[in-house]
């Protein structure tokens, strides 16, 4: 079940997460499955180590999806004739971003770099072979350039 929810709904939705604390919270949870959860190593979920570290730098690089699906059909509110909202922005009552991870994580593509380099020490060969071998060039470049930010070094 839970190898079906990463595959048909965390790897292709990732990308449609909007707004820097939403995104800084997904890249931090995705790293966080990737490099300390043990069984997404084991023979079950190696399949989406790969495409998950693949959603998790496209999420960092590439622009926001905000496509509608073509069978998404509801009606809002707004578009109902003879319904009026009324609305009145408060000048002094802004409310402030919430950001629960805070200064914990100042840069989630750090926190990947060294995150997967104590995975690579944990399990020597087997992460820099996976990445070698199934990652595509473009995402292994940008991993590089995160590795390269965070000075370590994958064994």
């Amino acid at each position: 079940m839970f190898g079906m929810v990463v595959e048909k709904i965390i790897i292709p939705e990732i990308q449609k997460v909007s707004g820097p604390v939403e995104k800084k919270i997904c890249a931090v949870g995705i790293t966080k499955l990737l490099t300390e959860c043990p069984q997404m190593m084991d023979a079950e979920y190696t399949k989406l180590w790969i495409p998950l570290l693949q959603a998790l730098i496209g999420l960092f690089e590439l622009p926001e999806d905000d496509t509608i699906p073509d069978d998404e059909h509801f009606i809002d509110i707004e578009d109902t004739p003879g319904y009026q909202t009324a609305f009145s922005q408060l000048a002094f009552a802004g409310k402030k971003e919430h950001d629960p991870i805070g200064d914990m994580v100042s840069d989630p593509k750090i926190l990947l770099a060294q995150s997967l380099q104590t995975l690579s020490a944990s399990c020597p060969g087997r992460v820099t072979s996976m990445i070698s071998r199934s990652l595509n060039a473009d995402a292994l470049q940008y991993l590089q350039g995160y590795l390269q930010a965070a000075s370590v070094n994958l064994v």
